[in-house]
């Protein structure tokens, strides 16, 4: 499979992240400089990449399996308000239907997942290229600041 430098010349594809940035990103606007778009485009392609990690590597239909036996434990129970046994299955209704919707576009949340870490490789490959000592700047604050948040989580 060809990469994309390899389909479009390196000023193509900057040129090509720059206006995606600018439709993707509001806060590109804003920016000035051209790393600065392309870092804002690749902070917002990673966290889309996650989005799409997760639903893609989720067991949609086993979660609402276990939902259901869940919701189903307590609809039996002969105590509590009826209202209230309603209430909550009308929601138990609309999460099983979204789940049901969504399991429907698993190729497509496969497809577009594959894509989108291309995508961001590519991009990578761009502000390396173009920006190479910024890149480096922003990938080790980008990791100081992951490892940041990973100490204050186990605290």
């Amino acid at each position: 499979m060809e990469e994309d430098h390899e389909i479009m010349s390196d000023e193509e594809l900057k040129q090509f992240f720059l206006n995606e940035a600018m439709l993707l990103c509001h806060s590109a606007r804003l920016e000035s400089g051209e790393c600065e778009k392309l870092w804002i485009l690749h902070n917002r392609l990673k966290r889309m990449n996650k989005l799409l990690g997760y639903l893609h590597h989720q067991d949609l239909g086993m979660n609402l399996l276990e939902l259901q036996e869940v919701y189903g434990f307590y609809f039996v129970e002969k105590e509590g308000m009826r209202k209230k046994k309603h209430q909550m299955n009308e929601h138990l209704c609309a999460y099983s239907q979204f789940m049901t919707r969504l399991m429907k576009f698993s190729d497509i949340i496969a497809c577009y997942c594959t894509y989108n870490v291309r995508h961001l490789r590519s991009l990578d490959r761009v502000i390396h290229v173009y920006f190479p000592e910024q890149f480096e700047e922003k990938l080790q604050a980008e990791m100081k600041q992951q490892e940041l948040n990973r100490v204050a989580v186990e605290k």
